[in-house]
């Protein structure tokens, strides 16, 4: 099946933006429908703002918005009507972050991305997907996946991550499944059990393709993978809360592969990426905005976006907190020349680590840990955490606690290290990976090198 969705215009989503409260302050609802058409009637045949030279959308200033619309129950308010919930920002210890989407852009999105994925030579005709990814708790990655990988034109087998790995791969050799799907480090896990199986239960499970999304897999964890299922492609899908799923890896067509970074096929008629200067996430109150201007091709910088997908909610120059460059597609055999032509590559490095980091596929924000470690119910004077890759290509996490008395009611110990796996979204399959220890002196943490500090955060 060949479809290409709907995009706005850039035109289009501008004019919306003049009359919506994630741009406007004195704007207190978003615009209804009939409002959404007069903007645009309204700036037909007059000139379109040039992108850079429009403010930087920040997610502290975004969420804060969001929040104010979320709780507000004026009848006025269509925030909340008719939208496509996505959690974001990792874990809070509070009421998760939501951004709310329109439903039908959500789902011509959708459908979009699946005719990327196909373009890309992704998914081909044939193909069955079993995707691990998890589910509830208001995490959409299973259905998101399964609705891309069914639009791309593949048969999918929803799997979620409860099924154990030995239902999982009975299903895989039953029904001739060959290609599986996951966070980075459920594909890992699969991988892992599969290697300790009997010859002919691995000779009957017949993977021929992996695809994983979340946080990255390197050359050392993709070459153990290929050593448990042959050969395989490993590719790649990049999605956000915010500017929904957009781009896909494929190294067939991108011949790059590197444990730094990987390259992601974008379509510019559906979103906009701008590469900034470092500086932009940390703008001098006395700079413009408009002194920030993109880099050239090939320049490593913060990642601005502005999709051409969302006119309900527009989404424009959105600081998404990860860290590229851009480059052209090269010459292949996969994608028509025709659309190629239409394409860009995203090289992407990852999250700022100036702000977050990833575990088990998510991405958790500093600023967030910050604020559940200093709340009076856990007492914590001093914490630290360290990621720490292990033998089997996956990353365990250990979180050093140091507790002191407060004045207030606190949680036991067992009860903070309960609170501490729901913030870190720990299940049954990732429990095994996740630690809290309890220090009795600043004497169990490790400190930097030069100021002798106790370090927030330690990779090893």
């Amino acid at each position: 099946m060949d479809f290409t969705a709907p995009t706005y215009t850039l035109e289009e989503i501008l004019a919306v933006s003049t009359i919506h409260p994630f741009y406007n302050s004195t704007i207190r609802f978003p615009p209804t429908k009939s409002q959404i058409d007069a903007a645009i009637g309204d700036k037909q045949g007059k000139q379109c703002p040039n992108l850079t030279n429009l403010p930087l959308t920040k997610k502290d200033n975004l969420y804060k918005i969001i929040q104010r619309l979320i709780e507000d129950d004026a009848p006025d308010n269509l925030f909340r009507h008719a939208s496509y919930v996505s959690t974001t920002g990792g874990g809070s210890g509070r009421l998760p972050m939501l951004y709310l989407t329109d439903a039908r852009e959500n789902r011509i999105q959708r459908m979009s991305m699946g005719n990327l994925v196909r373009q890309c030579g992704v998914i081909v005709p044939g193909d069955c997907v079993l995707t691990m990814h998890a589910s509830g708790n208001l995490y959409r990655s299973l259905d998101l996946t399964s609705e891309v990988m069914e639009n791309a034109g593949g048969t999918v087998f929803c799997a979620g991550h409860h099924m154990p790995h030995a239902e999982v791969g009975r299903l895989v050799s039953a029904f001739r499944i060959n290609v599986i799907c996951g966070d980075s480090s459920q594909v890992l896990q699969f991988a892992l059990y599969v290697s300790s199986l009997p010859e002919t239960q691995r000779e009957a499970i017949q993977i021929n393709k992996v695809i994983y999304t979340s946080e990255p897999l390197v050359r050392s964890q993709q070459a153990y993978i290929k050593s448990v299922f042959g050969d395989v492609p490993i590719c790649s899908l990049f999605a956000s809360a915010e500017s929904g799923p957009w781009a896909v890896m494929n190294h067939a067509v991108t011949n790059y592969q590197d444990d730094d970074s990987a390259d992601f096929i974008f379509d510019t008629r559906n979103i906009i990426i701008e590469v900034l200067p470092h500086r932009a996430t940390e703008q001098a109150r006395n700079e413009s905005h408009e002194d920030i201007k993109p880099l050239a091709e090939g320049e490593t910088g913060v990642i601005a976006v502005t999709s051409l997908q969302r006119l309900r909610n527009p989404l424009i120059r959105y600081l998404s907190g990860d860290i590229g460059s851009l480059h052209p597609v090269p010459a292949n055999d996969i994608i028509d020349p025709e659309e190629s032509r239409h394409f860009k590559i995203l090289r992407l490095h990852g999250r700022d680590q100036r702000f977050s980091f990833n575990w088990q596929g998510e991405y958790f924000d500093f600023k967030a840990i910050l604020n559940l470690m200093q709340s009076d119910e856990l007492s914590v004077l001093q914490w630290q955490i360290f990621r720490t890759q292990m033998s089997t290509s996956t990353h365990s996490l250990e979180v050093r606690v140091l507790r002191g008395q407060s004045g207030v009611q606190t949680l036991s110990d067992g009860e903070l290290v309960q609170k501490l796996k729901r913030f870190f979204h720990v299940v049954h399959d990732t429990e095994a990976y996740f630690q809290v220890i309890f220090v009795s002196g600043l004497q169990g943490f490790q400190r930097s090198r030069t100021g002798n500090k106790v370090m927030r955060f330690v990779d090893i």
